[in-house]
């Protein structure tokens, strides 16, 4: 088992993906012609961990609680400077994503930023303002993941130069 978050990014090449988190109102529910709204409520930031292996399999029940436990982290932190929002994280411990195009497994995360309100209120700034924080501690993660990655394969072959172009990017 990893020890480290870091490390355990590296190995299962985590990567997220920002989705809009809907929901559906149903208006004079029962009768002939109910009425249905789609509600922007927030968004749904999913973190994939990618498995090495060609099976389906599901990740350690140890690493995936870790993965889980550091991710809550990073939630709460962000929302020490988001306090309008509810931002949870959501495990899918028992269940295997398969990226069919790929011929991978994944196991999955979700970051859940909503707001406090009533269900029929749409999302704002609060929402957008915690995504943002969300995002920066992702991308700074998943951004030195790729830059040890891209360093161990290139860097003997190559310039140092290499994680100067790296580390603007990120």
């Amino acid at each position: 088992m990893s020890h480290d978050f870091q490390e355990l990014v590296e190995e299962y090449h985590a990567f997220y993906e920002v989705l809009p988190h809907n929901v559906v109102i149903e208006e004079r529910h029962g009768l002939p012609n109910p009425s249905r709204h789609i509600i922007h409520a927030g968004f749904d930031v999913d973190v994939h961990g990618v498995s090495n292996k060609s099976e389906l399999e599901l990740p350690p029940l140890a690493e995936y609680a870790f993965g889980y436990a550091e991710l809550k982290k990073i939630v709460d932190a962000a929302s020490h400077h988001t306090s309008e929002c509810s931002i949870e994280v959501i495990p899918f411990p028992s269940t295997v994503f398969s990226d069919v195009r790929k011929h991978q497994s994944e196991a999955v995360l979700r970051i859940r930023i909503s707001h406090y309100g009533n269900v029929d209120q749409r999302a704002g700034l609060p929402e957008q303002h915690a995504l943002e924080e969300v995002e920066k501690e992702l991308q700074d993660l998943v951004c030195s993941a790729a830059m040890k990655y891209l360093s161990e394969i290139y860097l003997p072959h190559h310039e140092r130069s290499l994680t100067k172009d790296i580390e603007s990017s990120c």
